[in-house]
């Protein structure tokens, strides 16, 4: 079992990204959503670049800068680690429990870190050096279901909107649960069989990267990037 990491968050650090996610106007695949699960959807995101930021800065890892590079199934944040003299791309994945999965544990032995397979391209042409999966202990179609039913004001203030999303379970449900390298995974997928190579869900297609027997554990990510720096 990897040795998943909880990451506590503050109501202040809720509030900001919330702020944030409430700033941005973005054209993606959420316009066609009801606007509570694109908010919390967005939300997410932000909280999840905040989360990792905070726990690497804690073992003294700190990023160049970081920017939002796509927005497809969860929001995919790109950060970059410079040593001075290399740089890697380092990707973060979001993503709620499947209401089958019921739990975190679960989580981790059904389902992969969100690596998207775009334009039918090969492995070793997948974009970022690495990539962490976050993982928020709430059920996807369950907190769905329960925001299409909430009356949220965007025209409130931040704390209200706060209350009304119930955004302050991000403070406590937020888990890092596992990590790959590129050249780590491009070898895990090239001695698969082909039919274990790569998955779908609707129009999509996804490298396989299981969580719990692929990926690798979130603490062994610090050690990864001292050495390299």
């Amino acid at each position: 079992m990897s040795e998943i990491v909880h990451i506590a968050l503050s109501k202040e650090e809720i509030l900001s990204a919330l702020n944030t996610a409430l700033q941005q106007n973005f054209i993606d695949n959420l316009r066609n959503r009801h606007p509570n699960v694109a908010l919390d959807s967005k939300l997410r995101g932000y909280v999840g670049e905040l989360a990792f930021k905070k726990w690497a800065q804690s073992y003294d890892i700190k990023f160049k800068n970081s920017n939002i590079k796509d927005y497809s199934s969860g929001m995919d944040i790109d950060f970059v680690f410079d040593t001075g003299t290399k740089k890697l791309d380092i990707e973060l994945k979001t993503s709620l429990i499947p209401d089958v999965d019921q739990d975190l544990i679960e989580m981790m032995n059904r389902r992969d870190i969100k690596l998207i397979r775009r334009k039918n391209k090969p492995i070793d042409s997948l974009d970022g050096d690495i990539h962490v999966q976050i993982a928020f202990k709430q059920l996807r179609l369950r907190k769905d279901d329960w925001l299409k039913k909430q009356t949220i004001d965007f025209k409130s203030n931040v704390e209200g909107i706060y209350q009304q999303l119930a955004a302050y379970r991000y403070e406590t449900d937020t888990f890092l649960v596992g990590w790959i390298d590129k050249p780590t995974l491009i070898k895990q997928v090239r001695e698969k069989p082909q039919h274990l190579r790569k998955w779908k869900y609707g129009m999509r297609e996804f490298w396989c990267c299981n969580l719990e027997r692929d990926s690798k554990e979130p603490l062994s990510l610090i050690d990864y990037l001292k050495t390299i720096s």
